[in-house]
């Protein structure tokens, strides 16, 4: 089984696009990444909703709990799974939920497998 472990946004983008088989995601990224997965399993509605309301928002380097909080609002999402979207990318959550299955998790690790075709 081809496996990676990965730590980064930029490792786990490439370990995606690899097709690796299992990828095991450590750190704050496996809690984030946890926590965000609301976001890839949530209905088109909400989707759009938090696509436009990130989109919405200045470039001003980071996204604030004020900002986040109406977004949270409208949406249900938790206001860390917000804000871990708009800095990983909602289109990369999705994506990444889409193509793996969460098979473990724990604080600081997560294991994610490849979803038979």
């Amino acid at each position: 089984m081809k496996t990676i472990t990965v730590r980064t946004k930029e490792e786990l983008e490439s370990a995606k696009e690899r097709n690796y088989e299992q990828i095991i995601v450590e750190g704050s990224l496996a809690d984030n990444l946890k926590k965000a997965k609301k976001i890839a399993v949530a209905g088109p509605v909400t989707i759009g909703l938090l696509t436009a309301a990130l989109a919405a928002i200045p470039l001003t380097g980071g996204l604030s709990v004020a900002v986040a909080a109406p977004i949270a609002t409208l949406t249900g999402l938790e206001i860390a799974a917000i804000i871990f979207a708009a800095t990983m990318g909602v289109g990369l959550i999705i994506a990444l939920f889409k193509g793996y299955e969460e098979i473990s998790y724990e604080t600081g690790k997560m294991v994610l497998k490849k979803k038979q075709q």
